[in-house]
């Protein structure tokens, strides 16, 4: 038990994967997907490395063995995302997105698969928002392509902790909320349009005059 801090909780997983049965959605003898203990939306999924010990993104280089850890990651992430559309009929209309965070807060390297509904208790605050839908969720395909070009991924620390702390936005219509409440409630109203909610509001106003 005492091993681990709370940064190293996703090793606890790799170390002793007999323990956490629940808690697998699925694995093989390379990956490991489980369920996000704090999950931020409906579906909310980690994906992990069994085999490879990589602390962070930072210390990914160009080594072909990093390179195709990512790019498996990125295929097995595409599999699951179809196989949870499958087995999730509220998934049919929305999105499942796959991505890992610039700066994570779990140590070893994991990629977040979320559905866009982000309709979940667990998702609190401009952090955990932002963390999701800006630039700070980076696509496995950027990191693929950083690797490849540059032989590193190092995200610019300044840079990503100013994007969560950008204003609350819609990720569908872009529409800026004030508050994670009200960003909530617009989010189960809003149909994805831009500018959608600011003619609801001219509406209510126009036929309480």
């Amino acid at each position: 038990g005492g091993r681990f801090g709370w940064r190293d909780a996703l090793m606890r997983y790799v170390s002793n994967p007999e323990d956490y049965q629940t808690q697998i959605y699925w694995m093989d003898s390379d990956l490991m997907a489980i369920y996000d203990a704090y999950p931020k939306a409906r579906v909310h999924l980690l994906l992990i490395p069994l085999k490879h010990k990589i602390m962070s993104l930072d210390n990914l280089t160009g080594d072909p063995s990093h390179v195709r850890l990512i790019e498996d990651m990125q295929r097995r992430g595409i599999w699951l995302i179809e196989r949870l559309r499958e087995h999730n009929p509220e998934l049919k209309h929305g999105q499942v997105h796959m991505g890992f965070h610039a700066i994570p807060s779990l140590r070893l390297v994991h990629m977040h698969l979320i559905s866009d509904d982000f309709d979940s208790p667990c998702l609190k605050n401009k952090k955990h928002w932002n963390s999701f839908t800006t630039d700070f969720f980076i696509k496995p395909s950027e990191v693929i392509e950083a690797l490849k070009d540059t032989g590193r991924f190092h995200p610019d620390e300044r840079h990503f902790t100013e994007i969560l702390r950008m204003p609350l936005k819609c990720h569908r219509c872009g529409e800026t909320q004030s508050l994670m409440p009200k960003l909530k409630a617009h989010i189960a109203r809003c149909t994805g349009e831009r500018g959608w909610a600011t003619r609801q509001a001219l509406k209510r106003r126009e036929s309480s005059i």
